[in-house]
């Protein structure tokens, strides 16, 4: 059930180049029905600081259910005015918060144990920013659901830009059942870690490191509309049903 709170604002700090990490602590017991992988619509209460998108924004949640009560986020700082007010206003400022939003989820764990054997791979596909819903969704259920493979597959433009790089690496070395395959579009002029490559991360690729098992996999796709839109298209024509591809494209982002 959606509910509309108020709560308060605390920014933590840059997670990558221009991306801001900011929470919300909401009163105790609100939003107890959020489920990994939802979103919820923030908005500054006073309205000196509209903008040609009004005072509030959507943002996919990015911390666990089980951090409740609160709420977690990373965004690009654009510009506009509310984004330089989350950069800018002071800890404990209130906000509103609306929501849990989205059926972007994944089933529950019981459910996943039962259906998904290691031939049956959950696959995530994040293009910048859309890697967001994917720390929730793996921190909620990545050591529980031992018996499951998961894939998450990210392209950014660079390694600076990269969010939570460090994080999702650390997770992988943790839990057997992560494979981590991250991509860069342009490379710099620093020495590249190891396991990033440059280029552009295509459904090929997906399929050729998943392996024999990337038809029988449940698809999770979140980025720009463009890249959403073609994941989406090239997986229906490599025969994965419809009702195994999940969308969440990310309004506002180039």
């Amino acid at each position: 059930m959606e509910e509309e709170v108020l709560g308060f604002f605390r920014r933590v700090g840059l997670v990558a180049e221009g991306t801001l990490f900011f929470q919300i602590e909401l009163p105790k017991g609100a939003m107890g029905n959020f489920r990994a992988g939802q979103y919820c619509y923030i908005e500054w209460p006073d309205k000196d600081l509209l903008d040609e998108k009004g005072n509030g924004r959507n943002f996919s949640i990015t911390s666990p259910p089980s951090e409740l009560p609160v709420l977690s986020f990373a965004t690009r700082l654009t510009g506009s005015a509310f984004k330089n007010a989350l950069a800018s206003r002071p800890d404990g400022s209130p906000i509103r918060v609306s929501g849990p939003y989205g059926e972007f989820c994944l089933s529950d764990c019981s459910t996943l144990s039962r259906t998904n054997a290691w031939d049956k791979p959950v696959v995530f596909v994040a293009g910048g920013i859309g890697v967001t819903p994917f720390r929730s969704m793996l921190m909620e259920d990545l050591s529980v659901c031992q018996s499951v493979p998961f894939f998450l597959f990210t392209v950014n433009h660079s390694l600076e830009s990269s969010v939570f790089r460090e994080e999702f690496e650390k997770m992988a070395r943790e839990n057997r059942n992560l494979y981590l395959d991250q991509m860069i579009s342009r490379a710099g002029n620093t020495p590249l870690p190891p396991g990033i490559d440059v280029g552009a991360l295509t459904p090929g690729r997906l399929f050729d490191f998943i392996g024999v098992n990337a038809r029988k996999g449940e698809y999770f796709i979140a980025g720009t509309p463009s890249m959403v839109g073609s994941f989406k298209s090239a997986l229906l024509r490599e025969g994965v049903p419809q009702e195994r591809i999940h969308a969440d494209p990310f309004m506002g982002y180039r």
